[in-house]
């Protein structure tokens, strides 16, 4: 099978199959009922993402090392750095949340760009080493950790706030950073996995979906009607020996199965856990500041209260929105989708699917308020005229975050259209 060649995938959202002819350069095949990109030709991305992955690499070594912003005020002078301002999160005892800043800002940016980096460098090689497999499938799993670009955000908004206080002057950090999300999108848009993929010999036998003669499909085939099995992966739709345990994708190794496994149940688990810890997250302040005169506790409706008393109206919305309605609506929306799976409802598929896919892709910026916090508290720690101390509502907020995110990841989109393939009698 040549890269270019006519093959069959299923797709990943709806398990419709369907074949992808020969893509001229610069374009992108759709799902045609759901609309999902499954697969796109993207002229020299391998070389394209190299160069991009090589660029990121020392942009993310400068932006470590150097400070971020610098703060002025009555004749002294502090600086911070990211790891510094998870450093300062640790000696004020917020441990899990200071681990969590530096893993989402420093290791999962740096294990996303070294494994690309080394996956680029390996796959010009023609066949490519079989190693390229389980590394670009952790590359995938780091990528939506890398939250640069939120830390970017949340940054400017500490900044403003700061502002009031003292004198702030952007360092060399924050442009490098600012150079990092660039260069990180770019990766991620221009990288055509197939390339890789296409290069990779398989380890194990087995007959690919696709051959001199295609198999004819039906009027809506889906990949579990029609007994094929998609890797997640890797994207590979093949057809196993046993269907009820499809064991290992012949190309990555992956363990593969026709839908996530206990993908409701998890996710039930997941989203009740975040929601138990949604209302401390509000009720308790995120942080407290202490002055010579007097000591103040905020929580986040306070600190978008503030902003907008001030006259920074957008950056309230920009915290309200990021902070209380993005979580608690992603809570809601999950819980949503939960119901409707079990009830095998049939209605507004394609809708439902959507709204799944808006949940999964704002759900990384609710991290905006805990790099404000970590970031204030590194920086306002000019004893004795002020000092600001993380409190344990960030702690909660932090686990809203992360719980909501496993419970978008753990959900199966293809548990929506389920229900409708059944009515069809797409299983037959």
């Amino acid at each position: 099978m040549t890269p270019r060649s006519e093959h069959i995938v299923a797709c990943l959202d709806c398990d419709l199959l369907q074949r992808i002819p020969e893509l001229p350069s610069g374009t992108a095949a759709r799902c045609r009922r759901c609309g999902h990109r499954i697969a796109f030709h993207k002229p020299d991305s391998l070389n394209r993402t190299l160069a991009l992955a090589i660029a990121a690499a020392i942009v993310l070594v400068i932006a470590n090392v150097s400070p971020l912003m610098e703060l002025s005020i009555s004749g002294r002078r502090v600086d911070t750095t990211i790891f510094g301002g998870a450093l300062e999160m640790w000696h004020r005892g917020q441990q899990i949340t200071a681990a969590l800043v530096v893993f989402c800002t420093v290791i999962a940016p740096a294990v996303y760009i070294g494994i690309m980096t080394a996956v680029l460098l390996a796959a010009r090689r023609v066949p490519a080493p079989g190693w390229i497999g389980p590394l670009l499938r952790w590359s995938l799993w780091h990528q939506p950790w890398a939250m640069v670009e939120v830390m970017m955000l949340g940054v400017l908004v500490a900044l403003i706030k700061i502002s009031e206080l003292a004198t702030v002057i952007p360092g060399i950090g924050m442009f490098a950073a600012g150079a990092l999300v660039a260069l990180i999108a770019a990766m991620t848009i221009g990288f055509d996995p197939r390339e890789v993929w296409l290069r990779v010999p398989w380890p194990r036998k087995e007959t690919p979906p696709a051959g001199k003669r295609p198999p004819v499909l039906p009027d809506t085939p889906t990949g579990i009607g029609l007994g094929f099995v998609s890797c997640e992966s890797c994207g590979l739709s093949s057809r196993p020996v046993d269907i009820d345990d499809p064991g290992q994708c012949p190309r990555c190794g992956a363990e593969r199965a026709l839908r996530r496994r206990n993908a409701v149940q998890r996710t039930w688990a997941f989203l009740v856990a975040a929601l138990i810890c949604y209302i401390p997250a509000n009720l308790l302040p995120v942080m407290t500041t202490t002055t010579l005169v007097s000591s103040e506790e905020d929580t986040i409706m306070s600190g978008v209260v503030l902003f907008y008393r001030t006259g920074s109206w957008h950056l309230a919305l920009i915290v309200l929105i990021a902070s209380v309605v993005i979580p608690l609506a992603k809570i809601a929306s999950l819980a949503y989708l939960l119901v409707t799976v079990q009830r095998r409802s049939t209605e507004g598929l394609l809708e439902r699917l959507r709204l799944y896919r808006l949940v999964e892709f704002v759900g990384r910026w609710s991290m905006l308020d805990v790099f404000v916090v970590t970031f204030t508290v590194a920086l306002i720690q000019i004893q004795p005229l002020v000092s600001i101390k993380p409190g344990a509502g960030v702690l909660f907020f932090s686990a809203v975050v992360v719980l909501t995110m496993i419970a978008a990841e753990t959900f199966d989109p293809r548990l929506i259209w389920d229900a409708g393939n059944e009515q069809r009698g797409s299983y037959d």
